[in-house]
């Protein structure tokens, strides 16, 4: 009566019709549909995507404000928080900032930061944020990421901080 390929889809469907028939009890006669339920995961990725875009965006935020953006997407969630709260009010200056200063900053860590300093005393300053493209290391996603945080400031000025 059938061959194996027949018995394998009789027993597919069998399967299928009672993993049915126990979801449809679990979720008694006035749980929510498969439909409701449907709808409500896609409602919650839609919040989750726009948070992700809040959060990674830097629409909204003031270039000149001295207060850093709120945490971006992309690092380890209470790492970057952390590392983000322990910042100084104000912005970092490029040509100024000790390696310490850079570990701060989102996504920069110790190598990094060791790097953009050594490649500052070896070519010279940087001038604008632009300029920390040279680094190895740092690209166009980085830069956007770290360009709330920085600021060229006076060539008079003896902090590596600027308000």
């Amino acid at each position: 009566m059938g061959g194996r390929q027949f018995r394998a889809t009789l027993l597919f469907v069998l399967i299928s019709l009672l993993v049915g028939a126990a979801y449809r009890s679990l979720s008694g006669p006035d749980g929510p549909t498969f439909v409701e339920r449907l709808r409500t995961l896609e409602e919650s990725d839609a919040l989750r995507e726009e948070e992700g875009r809040e959060a990674t965006g830097l629409a909204g935020i003031d270039p000149d404000s001295a207060a850093p953006p709120p945490a971006t997407r992309g690092l380890p969630g209470n790492r970057s928080r952390a590392k983000m709260s322990s910042l100084a009010l104000g912005r970092i200056d490029p040509d100024r900032a000790s390696a310490s200063d850079w570990e701060r900053l989102p996504g920069i860590g110790p190598a990094l930061a060791a790097r953009i300093v050594s490649d500052r005393a070896a070519r010279g300053a940087f001038g604008t944020p632009e300029g920390l493209l040279r680094v190895r290391g740092i690209g166009p996603r980085t830069l956007e990421r770290l360009r709330p945080f920085l600021r060229s400031a006076p060539a008079d000025s003896a902090s590596p901080f600027a308000n």
